[in-house]
């Protein structure tokens, strides 16, 4: 690693790219995997391969890599990384999931999704029938009711986010275009029983940055064309679920960013709850990654009747990459679980200088109680942080907490990666199982547990 890398958090260590494919079969286990996982863990990120400017590179950017960990039987099957490859080059690299059968690898600002064989080893572009031809989204939701996903896309190129419901098949159901003159960054959306959240915040697409790399003379991988905008009004929408993009009704939200929900759910008084992962900034002071502050979860309370937004911070720890067990998404919930940033999870006092070159770390798992506020962590051990975790219910679980959390591990010790499976409803205990990984996994983005029966 060069001086100019390590002055860059997002271009060392575990942020490093892995330059090869593995595949591992076999994989060592501490502790007895729950038979009940038949399935893939799979997660992906950005591994960027290309000539790199590894001073000004942004963590955003790279073709994406997808990580896999098959599970049956109580063994561990196999490991596999793969590059994404689309037909026609397309390398999403923000997030993988399974709908109607299909496993996709996904990004937002205009990239098209890209299906995976169940083995990783086939790929290929997919844009429904061509409704997709101007980009998907990073983050849309599953309906556990009814199957159907819903996304809210953007497109670095056009004025306009689009609403994108597909069927329980896979067949577009609905799709209507929502006035964004701002271009804003449209990460994460809320999913609730009768309504789509609409987030519009001070992040937009910024063409002057793509303009000055390009006359620079397009050094490395192009720089992440989104920067926080202090002329840009904070907002929240609600569309009506089905309904067409004029129907939206905005109101003004808390001034920050948010990339991530936790859930949003339909209250009796006709109010709507929206749990996210708030930050006071990004994109301002530092442009290579999320940095510029540290993220809170926050309720935040929509009331129409009243034309409010209120705020309510739920934790004083510090948490990204939220997570609710699938059959609560749009659905009142109590827990979520998430990856601690920080210093251990907590959130730094003011007298703390926030401004080194540690770039953006997690550590511990973190579990809140968003009713109490209350919260318990599992530490891995020295050396040792979680990436984003999944929650995988068991079978004929009888309580929101009923069931695992699976997650990759980074040891820094060894430089490897492991899949841990603890138990959701006790994750101060030891780990149920460690799947010893061959290789370490870079710290990228987005994980998910895709069982047998939803690829049938």
């Amino acid at each position: 690693m060069t001086a100019t890398a390590a002055r860059n958090p997002y271009f060392r260590e575990n942020f490093l790219p892995v330059n090869d494919e593995v595949s591992a079969v076999d994989l060592p286990v501490t502790g007895e995997l729950p038979r009940e996982l038949s399935g893939r863990y799979l997660r992906i990120g950005p591994n960027p391969v290309g000539n790199v400017d590894a001073a000004s590179h942004h963590w955003f950017m790279g073709e994406g890599m997808v990580h896999g960990v098959r599970l049956r039987d109580g063994r561990a099957e196999w490991y596999r990384n793969r590059f994404v490859r689309g037909d026609s080059g397309e390398s999403p690299n923000t997030n993988v999931l399974a709908h109607a059968g299909r496993i996709m690898a996904l990004v937002e600002a205009g990239g098209l999704p890209v299906t995976i064989a169940p083995d990783l080893n086939k790929m290929a572009t997919w844009d429904c029938d061509g409704l997709l031809k101007s980009g998907y989204a990073a983050h849309p939701k599953i309906d556990p009711i009814t199957g159907e996903l819903h996304a809210i896309t953007y497109n670095v190129l056009s004025p306009s986010l689009r609403y994108v419901v597909l069927d329980a098949t896979g067949a577009a159901k609905h799709v209507t275009d929502i006035a964004a003159p701002g271009r804003p960054m449209v990460h994460d959306m809320a999913l609730t029983q009768s309504r789509v959240v609409v987030l519009d915040l001070p992040v937009t697409v910024s063409m002057d940055m793509m303009s000055s790399w390009a006359a620079a003379g397009s050094v490395g991988y192009p720089p992440l064309p989104m920067r926080w905008d202090d002329a840009h009004t904070s907002r929240i929408g609600l569309l009506p679920r089905g309904a067409t993009g004029d129907a939206v009704r905005w109101f003004e939200a808390p001034r920050c960013y948010v990339f991530h929900v936790l859930n949003g759910f339909d209250n009796p008084d006709g109010s709507v709850t929206v749990d996210v992962v708030r930050y006071d900034s990004v994109f301002r002071d530092e442009l290579r990654g999320p940095s510029d502050s540290l993220p809170v979860l926050a309720r935040w309370t929509v009331d129409p009747a009243r034309g409010t937004v209120t705020e309510q911070i739920v934790s004083d720890r510090s948490v990204e990459f939220p997570r609710v067990g699938p059959a609560l998404v749009g659905q009142p919930h109590r827990y979520g679980w998430f990856a601690g940033v920080g210093a251990d999870g907590l959130v730094l006092s003011d007298d703390v200088d926030r401004s080194s070159d540690s770039g953006f770390e997690t550590g511990p798992l973190v579990k809140i109680d968003t009713a109490t506020g209350g919260t318990e962590l599992h530490h891995y051990g020295p050396g040792r942080v979680t990436m984003e975790p999944a929650f995988v219910a068991r079978p004929g679980a009888t309580g929101e907490d009923d069931g695992w959390i699976l997650s990759v591990v980074h040891d820094a010790t060894t430089d490897r990666g492991e899949l841990v499976v603890l138990d959701a409803g006790d994750i101060t205990a030891a780990p149920v199982a460690r799947v010893h990984l061959p290789r370490r996994v870079p710290f990228g983005f987005h994980g998910n547990w895709i069982s047998d029966d939803e690829l049938t």
